[in-house]
């Protein structure tokens, strides 16, 4: 009996902390730094003014806790960008997820059309969200799923 009940909270311990581990930190506006810093965007990049987060995330003003978005200066020459914003609740962050997944799809379909280049890039694009947090990059195709998993590390 002992050693049923030994089992039975180890594996209930066990099951809860493999629980949390999935779902690790959430992103902040500091690790856009991080993967600036990292070299993984080509072209010139040109802070975006926290009064585009609406447009950008599709979330109400009051609903966004934290955002930050740097992204090439030429869009006709580079594709590249990297967000993150951090919302006052999941349901925001979920809603934000999907208005950024459709902006990739546009961005995907316009390249096609008139930057071809641009389409790996896009295609290798990174779009993650845990808890209230989302982030969406776009850069290095070799380089830049590594680099953002190790954000959570």
């Amino acid at each position: 009996m002992r050693l049923t009940l030994t089992f039975l909270i180890f594996a209930l311990l066990t099951a809860a902390l493999a629980g949390c581990a999935g779902v690790g930190r959430e992103y902040t506006v500091r690790d856009v730094q991080t993967l600036l810093d990292a070299g993984l965007f080509e072209g010139d990049m040109m802070e975006v003014g926290a009064s585009a987060a609406e447009s950008i995330c599709g979330a109400a003003a009051e609903d966004i806790v934290e955002f930050r978005s740097v992204r090439a200066g030429n869009t006709a020459v580079s594709c590249d960008e990297v967000t993150v914003v951090v919302l006052v609740d999941e349901d925001s962050a979920k809603s934000a997820e999907e208005t950024l997944r459709e902006r990739l799809e546009s961005m995907t379909e316009n390249a096609l059309a008139y930057t071809p280049a641009a389409v790996p890039r896009l295609e290798a694009a990174v779009l993650h969200r845990v808890g209230r947090s989302v982030l969406f990059a776009v850069g290095d195709p070799e380089r830049l799923a590594d680099e953002v998993g190790r954000l959570r590390e």
